[in-house]
């Protein structure tokens, strides 16, 4: 059975793999990586090592950049087979296979140059499974694995060390009384010193860092400044979307079902306790909902175990024992029905936009972009101008523009103007100071990602207003 399920997902991973246009973060994370160097150290260096590879390999188009992502997302689908057998049986490690390759969001983030997200996946998981297995069978060996998986999981993106704690609370757990199965209520005979000292002392002296004055200002200003205004209601929207409603109702529920015991207990942990965190630092921070994707395995696998003690229920006719699982794989396939024939693979049209003004563009045009290194990827023949640098002083470019040749592009795309431009005044100037030349509609993932592209022709505008003086003369 595990062969089909992986050749299913291989194929959904490969569909039009190269097809869509890269979207804003794609481009910065492609951008980066061929500059990428180890001389140059960034906080998230693997992806941008994985891309540059994947390149090397496979081109720089689309379809290069994303090569090693969707790689990477398929392996992870026997992993995630063999972490459900060893925690529970093969049955619940199909069950999460199957859910797995047919997950939207993981497609998504597998067909993505943004590669931190399919590795966060592969490395947590197997952080937690040779984690788990190292306290169970009070292995150094196992804890050394993990201990290099999760360097590699923080190495890919950092805020992913939140597996950190919840892997510190699972053992914690084990320090108070818990309503475990009574097979279970020992603790692993891995708990204990050496093992523990092993895996979390390197994550002390970070931790410590913290207590710096330093370290706070980078932390509460540039990318860690909440100014999209994310909420805890927004991480559990894109959480539950993300893995689709029946699975997120279905780990949910079985998280609460008997027996709970340590395997079930350690994917509690392991889900419940970043998603705890997230919530409480988005009040604060800029803590988007997709950043807990490292800890969807946790998910998967209890929405498995539910669905399999479902499947060999004596108290449940035979025929709706399978029930649980095909909705959740057709709600899926409906979310990769919408993908792959809607959404457009949930990214704005910008190559599509830049190509409408390249077949138009003159010598000496200009460009106005939310992203400006997005429209020196696509478009580099023009000279982008970044439209925060202009939103406060339109009058002034209004003057600049209009004494000289200029022909202005815009770039409106839906997505990034709604946040700085939440009035749709800046908006509003560009749809009377230019005409629509063309509309790239794409509404994806509960979001509206259109791109409209306006034009400013100044040398139009100033001949239209000569020849209004001449038939006044």
């Amino acid at each position: 059975m595990l062969t089909p399920i992986i050749l299913a997902g291989s194929l959904l991973r490969f569909w039009h793999l190269g097809t869509w246009s890269f979207w804003i973060d794609e481009v910065f994370t492609v951008l980066d990586a061929q500059q990428f160097a180890l001389s140059d150290f960034r906080i998230n260096p693997l992806p941008y090592l994985a891309v540059k590879f994947s390149m090397s390999i496979a081109g720089t188009h689309e379809w290069g950049a994303r090569f090693i992502s969707c790689l990477v997302g398929i392996i992870s689908l026997p992993l995630l087979f063999l972490m459900g057998r060893s925690f529970f049986n093969a049955r619940v490690g199909l069950f999460a296979a199957a859910f797995l390759a047919f997950s939207n969001w993981h497609i998504f983030w597998s067909q993505n140059a943004r590669a931190s997200y399919a590795l966060t996946f592969l490395f947590a998981a197997l952080t937690a499974w040779s984690f788990y297995l190292a306290l169970e069978r009070d292995s150094l060996l196992l804890i050394g694995c993990s201990l290099v998986s999760v360097l590699c999981l923080v190495l890919s993106h950092l805020l992913s060390v939140m597996l950190i704690p919840a892997l510190a609370g699972y053992v914690i757990s084990f320090w108070i009384p818990l309503r475990l199965d009574n097979r279970s209520q020992k603790p692993p005979l891995g708990i204990r010193p050496r093992n523990l000292l092993v895996f979390f002392t390197p994550f002390a002296l970070p931790i410590l860092l913290l207590v710096l004055p330093k370290v706070h200002r980078n932390l509460f200003s540039g990318w860690g400044l909440n100014e999209w205004q994310r909420s805890p209601v927004y991480i559990l929207f894109t959480l539950v979307y993300g893995l689709s409603v029946p699975l997120a109702v279905a780990s949910f529920f079985s998280s609460f079902t008997k027996p709970i015991d340590r395997a079930k207990w350690f994917l509690i942990c392991y889900a419940g306790i970043p998603l705890t965190l997230f919530l409480i630092a988005s009040r604060l921070l800029n803590v988007a909902g997709y950043y807990l994707f490292f800890t969807t395995p946790a998910y998967f696998l209890l929405a498995a175990v539910g669905c399999e003690q479902i499947s060999r229920s004596t108290q449940i006719p035979r025929l709706f024992r399978y029930v649980l699982p095909c909705v959740i794989v057709a709600t899926m396939m409906s979310q990769n029905y919408l993908y792959f024939r809607v959404e457009n693979g949930g990214r704005p049209k910008w190559r599509e936009a830049f190509e409408t003004i390249r077949s138009q563009m003159r010598a000496g045009d200009r460009a106005v972009v939310s992203a400006p290194r997005m429209c020196r990827y696509y478009l580099p023949e023009i000279e982008p101008i970044a439209a925060k640098a202009i939103i406060d002083d339109t009058e002034g470019f209004d003057k600049e523009w209009e004494t000289g040749d200029a022909r202005v592009w815009f770039v409106i795309d839906a997505a990034n103007f709604s946040v700085f431009d939440s009035a749709e005044g800046f908006r509003d100037w560009v749809r009377r100071k230019g005409r629509l030349i063309r509309t790239f509609p794409v509404f994806a993932r509960a979001m509206d990602r259109t791109i409209s592209v306006y034009l400013r022709d100044s040398t139009r505008i100033r001949k239209g207003l000569d020849e209004d003086i001449k038939e006044q003369e």
